[in-house]
């Protein structure tokens, strides 16, 4: 391999190990801020259990390697222009998830991966690096597409709906045991919720190091330690918590009672796994996390969500989809002449 290629692959290393970190962080609160605000767990122990399930998560992504294969655009260019398709996308997806967390935004770190990644492959096959046929996964974005509208719709509806019942069910019994049995969940939920995070973002990062390994025509360099070294990452960047988003989730946009934060949680818990275990859906654990909090908020005597607050929220997420694939657009097409 050329010392640019070698520079490339590293760097790709290097950037995928700062997504996970960075998803660790910025992700926490969607799994902590419900059972920590409904002081279901202490903040250093919902810290704890959720970096532990994230490690445990990405570890679990390995056994969808499979699926991962799969969803790989069918022809990746060769050498430093496969490299680019992994290391652009990585870029923009690190740089918006970072501008999002400073202001506090929940936003989707895996939709701005694979928005990007269709940046980049658009950059190379207008310069003439690859084919549009070989970029173009249909299979991947219309996963894209689903996930990114089910995992809300789905997510607010059946919190929404799921409350009656739940407080139905708890008519008659006492608020202290109500509650004390609403906390037992979250806790249970939370790490479910971390868990299904780990799985998910893990198989994320495993898929921008297979392209990457694909470029260099290594793909069977894909071991355990991708995923593993995923879980690692998602777990430390976890430790250094996201109190920004949480503080978003549970006061700026709704305040729930525990009942109701047990089923927004479960609700959010259960989306997750069954996008990552029954579907292979590129589930986001924000969105699901977000709208089903929103949906929970809504069933109640009162006036709970902040609808400006969600305005923003979502014009967050709709910039998500433009803003990441017009830089990756731009930069894969800066980078051309090196190749």
């Amino acid at each position: 391999m050329s010392p640019l290629v070698v520079a490339l692959l590293v760097l790709v290393l290097l950037l995928a190990a700062g997504y996970g970190l960075l998803n660790g962080m910025r992700d926490a609160p969607n799994a902590i801020a419900l059972p920590v605000r409904s002081r279901a767990l202490t903040p250093g122990a919902a810290l704890l259990l959720a970096a532990t399930m994230n490690l445990l998560g990405g570890v679990l992504s390995g056994g969808l390697l499979t699926a991962v294969w799969r969803e790989l655009p069918p022809a990746i260019p060769d050498g430093g222009p496969g490299l680019v398709m992994a290391l652009v996308p990585l870029a923009v997806a690190i740089a918006w998830g970072d501008f999002a967390w400073r202001r506090g935004m929940p936003i989707s770190m895996t939709h701005a991966l694979i928005v990007g990644l269709v940046g980049a492959g658009l950059a190379l096959t207008i310069t003439g690096h690859a084919s549009f046929e070989g970029v173009w996964s249909p299979t991947l974005i219309t996963a894209m597409l689903l996930g990114l509208v089910l995992s809300p719709v789905l997510a607010w509806f059946l919190s929404w709906v799921l409350v009656t019942p739940a407080t139905w069910a708890a008519r008659d019994a006492a608020p202290g045991a109500v509650n004390h049995a609403a906390r037992m969940s979250l806790s249970v939920s939370g790490a479910a919720n971390a868990l299904g995070h780990g799985v998910q973002s893990g198989q994320r990062i495993t898929f921008m190091v297979a392209i990457a390994y694909s470029a260099i025509g290594r793909p069977e360099a894909l071991e355990w330690w991708v995923p593993v070294a995923a879980g690692a990452s998602l777990a430390l960047g976890t430790l250094f918590g996201g109190w920004r988003i949480a503080h978003t989730l549970t006061d700026t946009l709704v305040r729930l009672d525990p009942l109701r934060s047990a089923v927004a949680s479960i609700v959010s818990a259960g989306l997750l796994f069954v996008g990552s275990f029954a579907l292979h859906l590129p589930l986001s654990s924000t969105h699901s996390a977000t709208a089903a909090i929103i949906g929970a908020g809504e069933n109640q005597r009162y006036t709970a969500v902040r609808w400006p607050q969600v305005q923003k929220v979502v014009h967050y997420w709709l910039a998500t989809l433009v803003v990441p694939a017009l830089a990756a657009l731009i930069l894969a097409a800066a980078a051309s002449p090196l190749f």
